[in-house]
């Protein structure tokens, strides 16, 4: 057996210090895109516990393949996905070196690995960094691997697989969906004599729900994604049939149709209404919550809380209870649901690997092996196979959270019928104005329209021509 060493690599804890220094936002809050809640701050290189008795399938035993893996996350996702590589490790007899870290530093590690042409050969990639290792050839194309049987899709639906394509090739695997909901405290609602909303309802009728359930109660609702606006905006345009960014990364299609900026501004000012009134949290409150438990639905001080759907567990949790859990309104004048299914990330490979085939049967193993899902759960999203859903779906050891959570992503799948693309370049800096714009809005500091109108003016400029 392998022994196991740990060592913090001097470079990447400098980078991560500093990192960990400055950081704010969606690092700081538990509304995240791939940031988590605060975790630690050194990177981590470590060996597998590998048996070398055994042969990897389809290699000589003296002839296994080493590979490092790299992921960001908390240290709970560290722990699940060395567990799940070491069992890997154990029966296929393939060394693996662990490279994790926090969000903060991880793609400053990435950067310095791939100036060196020393990327880790599996890599976890983010929905925006995904496209630029991709369009500078650091990652490779996966479709040969499908191709070959190397990585299994019986159980996948072929449209799940348009989140990882970047100019028709396919960059990298989803490792799991994710959607956005609306947590709504049942108690809360119980206490104000208010029916718990369902999927079908509508913008207007959100913001009843939030004004009755004060009303009565004086518990308010949190502010939607005032962390993360962007989720907020997509779903109202989707309402419309209009997706966030345009097929070709170039543009905002929905920005063309007045109604529907029209109808976007005035959503904002209906949450500002809502700050003014007392029915939505302070954003001074709420923009300073850096944990979960930070959070008034975990503490039962608000009403509705608008959240990523891989999520749901945690904040269940954290609350001790069971909360309910509804789809986005659609907007009242759209002509479809505005929910969207997201990639919540990768697994990539690297162009530096050398032995890509077997980087493509670990990841492979990690989509697809029903004991490797078990010990990760839904902690990179709901997977993709039918199979692994199922499965977890009917086990005795899932717990009830996450069943609901299956059960949900379900139900929105059957309503979305693909995965988002990839974000185009530069997508980052326009989310940001974006997030800042609304942010300001909710403090009062900018209008409603120029909210919407001057993220429209700067995504223009900032998206490729």
């Amino acid at each position: 057996m392998k022994w196991r060493k740990v060592t913090a690599l001097a470079l990447a804890a400098v980078m991560c210090i500093s990192a960990s220094a400055c950081a704010n936002g969606a690092q700081n809050t538990g509304n995240t895109t791939q940031a988590e809640s605060p975790v630690n701050t050194t990177v981590e290189s470590q060996t597998s516990a590998a048996d070398n008795t055994t042969a990897a399938p389809g290699n000589d035993a003296g002839n296994q393949a080493a590979l490092r893996v790299a992921w960001w996350g908390s240290q709970e996702r560290h722990n699940m996905t060395i567990e799940a590589l070491d069992a890997y490790a154990a029966e296929a007899g393939t060394e693996f070196s662990y490279e994790y870290t926090s969000w903060t530093s991880y793609f400053e590690n990435l950067a310095t690995q791939a100036v060196g042409s020393n990327l880790p050969d599996v890599i976890q990639m983010s929905t925006t960094d995904i496209i630029n290792y991709s369009k500078n050839d650091q990652i490779i194309d996966l479709q040969p691997y499908i191709d070959d049987g190397t990585i299994d899709i019986s159980n996948i639906d072929q449209s799940s697989l348009s989140g990882g394509m970047v100019d028709g090739k396919l960059a990298g695997f989803t490792t799991g969906v994710n959607t956005v909901n609306v947590l709504y405290d049942k108690e809360a609602f119980d206490q104000a004599g208010v029916t718990y909303p369902s999927n079908d309802w509508t913008w207007s009728q959100f913001i009843d729900t939030a004004k009755a359930v004060y009303d009565a109660t004086q518990i308010p609702t949190e502010l939607p994604f005032l962390a993360e606006a962007r989720w907020l905006v997509e779903a109202m345009v989707r309402s419309y049939g209009y997706d966030f960014f345009s097929e070709d990364g170039h543009s905002l299609p929905w920005a063309e149709d007045e109604a529907v900026v029209t109808a976007v501004i005035q959503a904002v000012q209906d949450i500002y209404d809502g700050v003014k009134a007392g029915y939505f949290v302070d954003p001074e409150v709420q923009i300073a919550w850096s944990t979960t438990e930070d959070y008034f639905i975990v503490k039962g001080e608000s009403a509705m809380s608008f959240q990523l759907s891989n999520y749901y567990g945690v904040y269940c949790a954290a609350a001790g209870k069971e909360l309910g859990m509804v789809m986005l309104p659609k907007m009242d004048g759209g002509s479809q649901t505005g929910m969207y299914l997201n990639s919540n990330m990768y697994w990539c490979i690297s162009a530096n690997c050398q032995d890509p085939k077997a980087a493509a049967a670990v990841i492979n193993y990690l989509i697809n092996d029903e004991d490797a899902c078990k010990m990760i759960g839904t902690d990179r999203g709901i997977s993709l196979s039918g199979a692994v859903r199922e499965m977890l779906a009917s086990s005795e050891d899932t717990d009830v959270y996450t069943k609901n959570t299956l059960n949900y992503v379900n139900e929105v799948s059957s309503a979305v019928k693909s995965t988002n693309p990839a974000d185009p370049l530069n997508s980052a800096e326009a989310i940001s104005v974006l997030k800042n714009n609304f942010t300001a809005a909710m403090y009062g500091e900018m209008s409603a329209e120029d909210c919407i109108t001057d993220f429209i003016s700067q995504a223009a400029s900032i998206l490729p021509e």
